[in-house]
């Protein structure tokens, strides 16, 4: 059970255009990706561009953990920027406005415990029918092809959330039509494999979060990474217990909601190292 008390918040710099000033940082990153992918959609032949792909790929990974971010806690204080937000990191990831959350905040959150043959078992389980463990390449592929399933299925539950899915498809579906009408060569190298590998190795790094750990108890069902170069670069997606307890908190404050409870998650899923290594 979870016997860490927090002390008292420490409030957030807010900002003017961003709720809070540490997005900065995400944001401008987002954009610039962005941009990028434009430059080489708009200018480079498509050799320049298949040249280019591997960088716009790896990109479009570390976009994706800015997407989650910003899925639980909004960017921009305006709704309609949040929103314009959403269509740029969708055709970078691979993941449209709304998925996230039907998905991830309303499912996988509330199930995560969940495995199974659990009647209401977790969107991202990790285990099969019998309860054993997928291995990571099925568990990758389950995900990345069954995901929408769960979507529809959730918003089955939340009709109104599952509305403003539907419609944001609309921007969605216009951009790439577009991008396909004009350049269907570059649409397809620049933005459209990146998004879609950039979608499969979002399934592929999800797996090490819980996979594996069954557990009732919150504090002891995540995987966390250390490394501070890691966090750097996914703005503390590895600290990812802390995530899961305080799910609605900014991705900012982890570090040290994940300070107050570390002694309590199990040694063997506190890992050191930086990425693909236990």
């Amino acid at each position: 059970m979870l016997t860490a008390t927090l002390s008292s918040d420490v409030p957030l710099p807010r900002g003017r255009v961003l709720r809070y000033a540490a997005d900065i940082r995400p944001v401008s990153m987002v954009l610039g990706s962005f941009l990028l992918h434009l430059a080489f959609f708009w200018f480079a032949s498509p050799v320049v561009a298949l040249i280019a792909m591997l960088p716009l790929v790896a990109l479009s990974t570390m976009v994706a953990a800015f997407n989650h971010h910003h899925q639980h806690v909004n960017a921009f204080r305006s709704p309609f920027l949040n929103r314009v937000y959403d269509l740029v990191l969708a055709v970078q990831t691979g993941v449209g406005p709304y998925t996230w959350v039907l998905h991830h905040n309303l499912g996988h959150h509330k199930n995560y415990l969940n495995q199974p043959p659990h009647a209401e078992p977790d969107e991202s389980h990790w285990a099969r029918r019998d309860g054993t463990t997928m291995g990571r390449i099925e568990y990758t592929l389950h995900t990345f092809f069954h995901h929408q399933v769960d979507v529809y299925r959730v918003g089955r539950r939340h009709p109104q959330v599952f509305r403003h899915y539907l419609l944001m498809k609309i921007p969605c579906y216009a951009f790439v039509a577009l991008g396909f009408y004009l350049n269907p060569l570059n649409y397809l190298i620049v933005f459209f494999v990146p998004a879609l590998l950039a979608l499969m190795h979002t399934c592929w790094a999800t797996y090490e979060h819980h996979a594996g750990v069954h557990t009732t108890e919150h504090v002891e069902a995540s995987v966390n990474r250390e490394h501070p170069l890691f966090n750097l670069l996914t703005c503390n997606l590895g600290l990812h217990t802390a995530h899961h307890m305080f799910p609605g908190r900014h991705w900012s404050e982890l570090p040290r909601l994940h300070a107050s409870i570390r002694d309590q998650i199990p040694e063997q899923q506190l890992l050191q190292t930086f990425w693909l290594m236990r």
